[in-house]
Parts: structure tokens; C-alpha cells; sequence
């Protein structure tokens, strides 16, 4: 298999959230009845071929990941380039833990909840996303189109109050439409990149409100998680934290090392978390880990509260989305409630315009 055949396959499997779901949960179901790993991943990689051939992306991913894992690499390590990081720290975490099938189970949940969470902001922003391109179509229209064969029929200067308002918004749109265009692909595209990389100042307070606290929920409670599994395989703390580091994005490396110097002060989880002021993971789930630092069974504490938060994050979610579609629609349904009634407006006036001219 070629180089770019492999980069397609990766791309492929990374992108394919049903297909290695199903893998996982084969892998946890093998590995649970005391299937050894490589043999697990050999019967799996053998039928997968049979059924669809030896350069099908699963196929070629189960394929790698046996090629590294037969030169001493950790599964953890053999998967990387294959899956995203939150799932390769959940795994890794599994094998310190030494229950790698409760780990790959966690990470079916915690793709649920994002395939949950996506669905939800899809849901909420489609609709709305529609009617904004009709809303932009309709001003090309009449930026374009209506509005210059009015001024054609009467001079700039004869305009009063709306429609005068109408003609000057078609003259600052013809004149500034590659900007207008530019600016939210610009705008998406610096939001995307900033949600991994921009890590404090005011990426604080903006963590507080959506679309940013979408990101912080749904990696918080990841993050809680594999802090969990790590913690109960017996890691220290601070261990566990370094750990989790490791792949981490420059996001999530700040609060961690944040709360690390805590805890190396002798603060526990909670309070640690609590003076990073980053409020990461949440400051209701800060409060819940202050608490519990303090009593026995914190490792499963920690497992229980990112698996209630997740639940909790995509309902909130939900609501959030439902707002904004709500918002959305009205926004738009007033921008074309404008538009059509300055078009009357120009309608009527231009009519009289010409009474005026004619008598």
C-alpha cells in the first residue's frame, strides 16, 4: 500500500465515528472474555478483509496497528494518527489501569455524547443556516438587481427616509461584497483554529458562554474520566496529571499544569482547580471534586461525575441550540421583514415620484 492510499485510509477511519465505535466495542467484547490483544486485533483485521477487502480503511487501520503493536508499541501508541486525542488519553488511561475494555467502553460513551452534542448543534444551526443564505440571497437580489433598476428610474437626491436608506445599504454592499463574504469564512475558520490553541486571557471568560463551552464541556468531562481510570490503576495525582498532558492540546495543557502546581502546594483536585481560576472543568463540578477529594472512593467519585456531567453537558447543549435557533430565525425573519418592506416603501414612493412628474 502506497503513502497516499494509507493517509486515505487514516483520514477515513479518523473521520468514520461509526466505524470505529463498532470496532471499539468489538475490541472491549474480546478483550473481556480474555482474548488477548494482538490476537483480538488478528481475528478482527482477518474477517474485516474477507468482508471488505485489504485496503478498506478499517482493514488497513487494524493492519497498522498490529504492524506497531508487534514492534513493541502500547495501543495507545499504535493508534495514534488513527483517532483523536481525547480518545487515545482514554485508552491510555485503560492500560494504566490495566482494563483497556473499560476504557475502549468509555470511549464509546464519550463518542455517544459527542455524536449527541452534534447532532444538537446541527440541528440547531441548520435551519437558521438556511435562512441565512436566503437572507444573503435576497440582498445580492436586491443589491444587485431591484434596487439599481429603481435608481435608474429615479435620481439618488428624489429618495427620502427608508427607501433612501435601501439605496445606500445596495451601494455599501456592491462596493464591500468581498469583505461581507470574506469576513464570516474568516470568522469560522480563526473560531476552529482558536478552540484547541488559545489558552487564557480572554479565552477565559469567553469559556463561560457558547460556542466555547461547548468545547469546554465535552472535553472537561473526557478529561474527568481518564483522570478516573488513571487514578484508580493507583497513579498518584500529580502522575496522573502529567500523564494526561502527554497529547494533550494547548487548551487543555494550560489548566492542567494550572492544577499541577496546585496539587504540588498540597491543595487537593477541587481547590487546585478552584485557584486556577480557569473554571475548567466546570465551576458546579469544581465544587462537586472539593468535596469529594476529601472521602474515600474518589477515583470512582470522579468516573460517576464526568459520566453525569456528560448527560447533563448535552442537555444543556440542547437548550442552548434551541436559543439559538430561536434567535437565529427571528434575526433573519426581521432582516427580510426589512428588505421587503423598504421595497414598498420604494414602490409607493417612486409612484408618487412620477405623479408628481407626470402632472
Amino acid at each position: 500500500m502506497n503513502e497516499i492510499e494509507l493517509k486515505y485510509a487514516r483520514w477515513v477511519f479518523r473521520n468514520g465515528t461509526d466505524q470505529r465505535k463498532r470496532v471499539w466495542k468489538k475490541l472491549a467484547k474480546l478483550l473481556s472474555n480474555g482474548v488477548q490483544l494482538i490476537e483480538a486485533l488478528e481475528t478482527m483485521r482477518d474477517r474485516r478483509v474477507v468482508l471488505k477487502g485489504p485496503k478498506e480503511p478499517v482493514a488497513v487501520a487494524l493492519t497498522e496497528w498490529l504492524r506497531r503493536l508487534k514492534n513493541g508499541s502500547r495501543l495507545s501508541q499504535a493508534i495514534e494518527g488513527w483517532v483523536g486525542s481525547d480518545e487515545q488519553m482514554l485508552i491510555s488511561a485503560g492500560e494504566q489501569s490495566g482494563e483497556v475494555d473499560a476504557a475502549l467502553n468509555s470511549t464509546t460513551e464519550i463518542m455517544d455524547a459527542k455524536r449527541k452534542i452534534r447532532s444538537a448543534v446541527i440541528s440547531g444551526l441548520a435551519y437558521p443556516g438556511f435562512m441565512m443564505l436566503i437572507a444573503f440571497a435576497v440582498l445580492v437580489m436586491f443589491s444587485y438587481k431591484i434596487i439599481p433598476e429603481f435608481s435608474q428610474i429615479v435620481p439618488y437626491e428624489k429618495w427620502q427616509g427608508l427607501p433612501k436608506m435601501m439605496v445606500d445599504f445596495a451601494n455599501f454592499v456592491r462596493s464591500w461584497m468581498l469583505l461581507l463574504a470574506a469576513v464570516p469564512v474568516l470568522a469560522i475558520t480563526a473560531f476552529a483554529l482558536s478552540l484547541p490553541r488559545w489558552k487564557d486571557g480572554l479565552r477565559i471568560k469567553l469559556d463561560r458562554f457558547m460556542p466555547y463551552s461547548i468545547y469546554r464541556m465535552l472535553h472537561g468531562s473526557t478529561w474527568m474520566i481518564s483522570f478516573a481510570a488513571l487514578v484508580s490503576a493507583g497513579v498518584r495525582l500529580e502522575n496522573a496529571l502529567g500523564q494526561l498532558m502527554e497529547g494533550a492540546s494547548p487548551w487543555m495543557q494550560v489548566r492542567i499544569q494550572a492544577c499541577l502546581r496546585g496539587m504540588k502546594s498540597g491543595l487537593n483536585p477541587g481547590d487546585a482547580l478552584l485557584k486556577t481560576g480557569y473554571g475548567f472543568p466546570d465551576p458546579e463540578i469544581i465544587d462537586d471534586l472539593g468535596v469529594y477529594a476529601r472521602l474515600s472512593g474518589f477515583d470512582a467519585a470522579l468516573a460517576t461525575i464526568g459520566r453525569e456531567w456528560i448527560s447533563e453537558s448535552v442537555e444543556q447543549i440542547q437548550t442552548m441550540m434551541k436559543v439559538v435557533f430561536g434567535v437565529s430565525v427571528l434575526i433573519v425573519g426581521l432582516f427580510i421583514a426589512l428588505m421587503v418592506g423598504g421595497l414598498i416603501g420604494m414602490e409607493l414612493q417612486m409612484t408618487a415620484i412620477m405623479q408628481g412628474t407626470y402632472r
